[in-house]
């Protein structure tokens, strides 16, 4: 029986399916991140959907879910419209903003995604959620404000703000969308779709605009594991969504600082500093809150006779 997109499984597999997630594709943006130099943004995103919608199809072979309807086919066309906003508003906030003001805009996506979420789907928003919301969002500030991203640096870039408050905004939707079909469409459908649609529409933009096989000529590896690694991280995400209100799956996008930071450490060398600990801290107490199950009281029995 499928579960209704307001269910919660109350297990810990959604939560642990959407942490890998999110590590997967954090590490997508670092390999996009190094192959990005000087390349169109267009390319990028191009060939990142088409390379995704092409490591799906051995997994579509295998699982063979059911043929799409004519309306799974409608609502993922659209989503993939909104997916595909999300990529170019936030590679376009990249190439005006430092890279750490960009992704500080764009973890305000929970926030949004709790909101939408009410206002589409519905679900309510629980204490304990809302309430790890505002310390993964305390956390941010903490490591924005730990880099010296104050009034005189910080949103210096109008357009750059915007962009990334856009994608932010985008990315919200394209989740609660996401989750608002999950209780009906197959994963590896959701999955294969959104590849599918998005790269139908950024190909011929990019050939148009850029040179995406200069770019799949020089960067075969890097644009291969970006495809791959996109769409690993949309089927964990789609079957975290299975499982749990798109409010609590949201809160759960404030651990990418960590893997970041980790990322960071491991491939660049780059310590965290003394801020950037501090809201991690914060972020790590929001998410274990919602690993907390609700205490439930046991059932008052009257006395045995004596």
């Amino acid at each position: 029986m499928s579960r209704g997109p307001g269910r919660d499984d109350g297990t810990l597999v959604p939560i642990v399916l959407a942490i890998a997630a999110i590590i997967v594709l954090t590490v997508m943006d670092a390999i996009i991140k190094g192959v990005s130099a000087g390349r169109s943004t267009i390319d990028i995103v191009a060939l990142r959907y088409a390379c995704g919608f092409v490591w799906a199809l051995p997994i579509l072979a295998v699982v063979r879910p059911p043929r799409p309807s004519a309306d799974m086919l409608k609502a993922n066309a659209m989503r993939s419209i909104v997916v595909l906003a999300t990529a170019l508003f936030f590679f376009y906030a990249l190439a005006r903003l430092p890279l750490v003001e960009a992704t500080t805009l764009g973890y305000l996506a929970p926030v949004f995604m709790a909101v939408l979420a009410r206002v589409i789907l519905g679900e309510p928003v629980a204490r304990a959620t809302g309430l790890a919301i505002v310390l993964g969002f305390a956390g941010v500030v903490v490591i924005a404000g730990g880099r010296g991203l104050g009034s005189g640096g910080f949103g210096g870039d109008g357009l750059g703000v915007a962009a990334a408050l856009a994608a932010a905004l985008a990315y919200a939707l394209s989740m609660v969308l996401l989750r608002a079909r999950t209780a009906s469409d197959p994963t590896v459908t959701i999955v294969v779709t959104q590849n599918l649609f998005a790269a139908a529409m950024a190909v011929p933009a990019a050939f148009l605009l850029g040179d995406p096989l200069a770019l799949l000529r020089d960067e075969t590896l890097g644009v291969l594991a970006i495809g791959a690694l996109g769409t690993a991280g949309h089927l964990l995400f789609a079957e975290a969504y299975k499982g749990a209100p798109a409010a609590k799956i949201g809160a759960m996008e404030y651990t990418g600082f960590i893997w970041a930071a980790g990322i960071g450490i491991l491939a660049f060398g780059e310590w965290p500093t003394l801020p950037m600990l501090a809201g991690a801290a914060l972020i790590v107490s929001g998410s274990l809150m919602l690993l907390r199950k609700p205490s439930t009281k046991a059932p008052v029995t009257a006395p045995a006779d004596a």
